[in-house]
Order: C-alpha cells, then structure tokens, then sequence
C-alpha cells in the first residue's frame, strides 16, 4: 500500500536521464527560448518511476534535454526535439 507523505508545491518532474550528477551536485541542460543550451543547477526530490522531482532551479515551462546532453555546451546551438520514451514492447 502507498500513501502520499507529502506535497511538494512547486516542483516539476523530468526524465531521470535528463539530471546530471556530478560529485554530489546536480544539473540539468535547459534550452532556452533562443535554442541554446544553459546548463543549470537543480535541487532534486525524490524518484518517481522513471521520472526525478525537481524542487528547485527549474521554471514550469522550460524545456531540459534528455538525450544528448554530453554533447551540450553552454551557449551552443541547439535543435530541440521532442522526448518520447519507449512505450513498453516497443523497440524490440
């Protein structure tokens, strides 16, 4: 049986593979509304299934790259597309 611990108002949920973490801090690539990508710091909830909450440092709205990010530079160009993860059974 689950029951809900709490609310966290004003969190969003992103891809799991969209958060980077490095040495114990974590970051996202966010694309901004000149397609290019700022990579920004995020605190993190929990995980939810394939998803991670983010309490802070990220905007409803704004779009983070889930695929690809090693190949993100702050600054760079980029050319957003839109996620779509595998339904079950496919891709096999």
């Amino acid at each position: 049986m689950r029951a809900a611990t709490g609310v966290a108002k004003g969190a969003l949920l992103v891809p799991q593979r969209a958060v980077i973490e490095t040495q114990g801090s974590y970051s996202v690539v966010v694309v901004g509304s000149d397609n290019k990508a700022s990579i920004r710091p995020v605190k993190t909830g929990e995980r939810v299934g394939p998803m991670w909450v983010i309490t802070d440092g990220l905007q409803p709205g704004e779009q983070v790259i889930a695929e690809g990010m090693q190949k993100a530079r702050e600054g760079a160009p980029v050319q957003p597309k839109q996620f779509k993860p595998a339904a079950p059974g496919q891709g096999e």
